[in-house]
């Protein structure tokens, strides 16, 4: 299988992640702690759209830089307030999957050395997609959690 085409298909299921993790969370219930110590839903989807954009300029793709993502959202942030509303992050985070399968799209060199933003080591190109991958999905994962601490059932 193409690469491009792998991590075309495994972000888009990431996507329907989302859709199915976050089906019942409003927006009243995403910008709310679930727990103590645990971030809203909704910061972390926001903390999911910034590691998309980053990942999206990454490999070489056309995303207009927004430095309010990294402002609300970086690494270790307090997880609580989102800077926008449920939706509109949705919106942002599906609008971040076209632009990241656009450069998937384009992309010819995936052993390309690369410094891994959240290691700060150089890698190849698709080790750190790789990486960027497990980051997303463990979070997709904690708003699945999130979604049964707020008393909705489970999503998958």
């Amino acid at each position: 299988m193409e690469r491009g085409k792998l991590w075309r298909s495994a972000f888009g299921n990431n996507v329907r992640l989302l859709e199915l993790n976050g089906a019942g969370l409003t927006p009243e219930l995403a910008s709310q702690r679930s727990a103590n110590g645990v971030a809203s839903a909704a910061w972390i989807l926001g903390h999911l759209v910034t590691a998309r954009r980053r990942l999206v300029r990454l490999v070489g793709g056309d995303l207009r830089e927004d430095p309010v993502w990294e402002q609300h959202y970086a690494r270790g942030g307090p997880g609580a307030k989102a800077h926008l509303g449920w939706p509109e992050l949705v919106e942002a985070f599906q609008t971040a999957d076209q632009a990241l399968k656009a450069a998937f799209q384009q992309l010819t060199d995936w052993d390309h050395p690369t410094t891994n933003p959240a290691l700060g080591i150089e890698q190849p190109l698709e080790q750190v997609v790789a990486f960027l991958f497990m980051h997303e999905s463990y979070h997709l994962g904690q708003i699945g959690i999130i979604r049964k601490l707020h008393g909705l059932p489970g999503a998958i």
